[in-house]
């Protein structure tokens, strides 16, 4: 087994096409991929010992000051790592399933980067292979809906303050509408991200919205009061799985129903679409973590690793670094 990574190789490039097309891998795809400068997003192979191509995997560097950092992709859940584990064995899977998290260890470690933090995903729950190498396993939290349930269960399982929210929007004249207007959905949640002082890789997310999305990979949802739009959610559709991406409001016209209300309607909106989950795709701060259990999904863990060298370690402690 080895990782290489993905060249201008026609054959090579080919080859993976296929595979990427057969396995639907969204975050791997050709057309997500362009949303990123080339320079600083990096495709890996996984090969197995034939050179056929066995799984995948995405990450993105940056450099500050003298120091390299290597981390998953702004606005991707993770690496996205996939790979197809051929035994058949509970041994061989276990056996197989570490091979591939050594050799990802193997990889990074020949990068030199001073700052290594990686989200894996759901299905990958073996850090140990990063443990023994000096990193640390981390587990983060998502909310998942399940959409087999019918519209009323859903409704039944959003918390009360939920659903008064959504009385009070209707209450209060609140009209909720899909919506490509990507640039009005750019300007609601760039408010957002300025007020929180997290208004960073802009051009990456107006690639996603204003190159990428569509009303195939993408759910919008607006609400406006009175005619002006007031908040706005962002999702993205990948394959059987709604993913919650991103939201925002007017502060100066907020209503507390107006993001409930478009969450509420984006997931009805990846029911009829007949995908399986809504993904809220997790986070660590308090108040969102409150936000979205609120909505009534299964908690589920995932891990992410992650790595400082020494000489760095003090300058991120004295900047407040915290494992994001």
């Amino acid at each position: 087994m080895k990782i290489v990574a993905l060249n201008n190789d026609p054959v090579l490039n080919e080859a993976f096409q296929e595979f990427a097309g057969k396995h639907r891998l969204f975050f791997n795809s050709t057309a997500w991929l362009k949303n990123y400068d080339k320079q600083q997003l990096k495709q890996c192979l996984i090969l197995n010992n034939n050179s056929d191509i066995i799984g995948c995997f995405i990450y993105y560097v940056f450099k500050k000051a003298f120091f390299t950092f290597i981390i998953s992709p702004p606005f991707t859940p993770g690496i996205d790592l996939f790979y197809i584990n051929p035994s058949d064995s509970i041994v061989g899977k276990n056996s197989f399933n570490k091979d591939v998290q050594e050799a990802l260890v193997t990889y990074f470690e020949t990068q030199h980067a001073a700052f290594i933090n990686l989200n894996l995903p759901f299905h990958i729950i073996d850090t140990q292979p990063f443990i023994w190498k000096g990193y640390t396993s981390r587990t983060r939290y998502s909310y998942l809906i399940d959409l087999a349930h019918s519209e009323e269960t859903l409704k039944n399982n959003l918390a009360s303050s939920k659903r008064r929210s959504l009385a009070k929007a209707e209450k209060d004249g609140l009209t909720i509408q899909e919506t490509n207007d990507y640039q009005l959905v750019y300007s609601l949640i760039l408010q957002s991200l300025e007020r929180n002082d997290v208004a960073k890789n802009k051009t990456i997310l107006k690639n996603i919205l204003f190159s990428f999305a569509n009303s195939s990979n993408a759910i919008a949802f607006v609400a406006y009061r009175t005619n002006k739009a007031i908040g706005a959610t962002f999702c993205l559709v990948n394959d059987q799985k709604a993913i919650y991406l991103l939201g925002g409001f007017d502060a100066d016209n907020k209503h507390h129903g107006a993001g409930v209300s478009c969450m509420w309607q984006s997931i009805l909106k990846a029911k009829q679409m007949g995908l399986n989950h809504f993904d809220f795709e997790g986070s660590m701060d308090q108040d969102i973590e409150r936000y979205f259990r609120d909505f009534g999904g299964e908690l589920t863990p995932y891990y992410s690793v992650e790595k400082i060298n020494a000489l760095l370690k003090p300058l991120l402690h004295l900047k407040g670094h915290r494992s994001i």
